[in-house]
């Protein structure tokens, strides 16, 4: 009876695992470099790498019908002219819809004139929602750093 008790409590956790998974759990994002030598006055490029697990996918910015990722937090950077370059994403169908997703692993670039050296690393959050052929997982909000070093 202990042995049933210990599997049935094991099956329970597993459960609870996976309905609390949400999507940083199959998207791994990172700074490509997160130390950036700069001096005020040059223009800065700062790159996020996101990695989608087999499987699954994140819609590009910009669909009309699905969220999938977006950086946030620009606005905050002493960045002039700030820009936001998503990678191209590739044309897909999703419950019989064509999308623009993206797949494996892409790089997300902000470009922009440093304005003032910060004195604290600088950050951004890419929020994201993945999905496989499905569902889709809760969405999640990963900061992401970039120190800046006087050049």
């Amino acid at each position: 009876m202990k042995k049933f008790a210990l599997v049935l409590l094991m099956l329970c956790l597993a459960a609870n695992a996976y309905a609390f998974k949400e999507s940083s759990t199959v998207v791994t994002v990172s700074a490509v470099e997160d130390t950036v030598f700069a001096s005020v006055g040059s223009k800065v490029s700062l790159e996020i790498k996101f990695i989608c697990d087999e499987h699954w996918h994140l819609y590009a910015p910009g669909d009309p019908v699905y969220y999938g990722i977006n950086v946030a937090g620009v606005d905050s950077l002493p960045l002039a002219v700030a820009k936001i370059h998503y990678p191209e994403p590739h044309d897909g169908m999703f419950l019989g819809e064509k999308v623009k997703l993206y797949e494996g692993e892409n790089v997300i670039t902000l470009t922009g004139v440093l304005m003032s050296m910060p004195t604290e690393p600088l950050t951004v959050e890419l929020e994201l929602q993945a999905c496989d052929d499905k569902s889709c997982l809760p969405p999640s909000f990963v900061p992401v750093n970039f120190t800046v070093v006087k050049k």
